[in-house]
């Protein structure tokens, strides 16, 4: 083989190999990458798990104040008063408008 030859495939040889040692740049970042996804998948399984469980306790704490408004309504009735003069009554009102939108943005969050 002709030394220009030899130094034709030598150059060539090196230049693929430059090519792949540019490629291979990269393969850190993908094991990287793909190991924090690993651990974005626990974490997100982890913050489901959560979210449902404060759906339940947040659906449970809205029934009861529910019920207590539905008893409180009933009095006011009874006593010919506005319930809206029962002190604490529109902030359990809000509480449960509140709780109904969270409700909606942790359900949506689940989708």
């Amino acid at each position: 083989m002709s030394k220009r030859i030899s130094k034709m495939l030598f150059s060539k040889e090196r230049v693929e190999l430059g090519l792949i040692d540019d490629a291979l740049r990269f393969v850190k970042g993908i094991r990287e990458f793909g190991k924090n996804i690993d651990i974005d998948e626990k974490e997100f399984n982890e913050l489901q798990k959560a979210i449902k469980g404060d759906i339940n306790f947040l659906e449970e704490d809205m029934d009861e104040v529910k019920d207590g408004l539905k008893k409180v309504e009933a009095a006011a009735k009874d006593l010919g008063v506005s319930p809206n003069d029962i002190p604490k009554y529109k902030e359990a009102l809000d509480a449960v408008a509140y709780g109904e939108k969270q409700l909606q943005k942790a359900k949506q969050l689940l989708r």
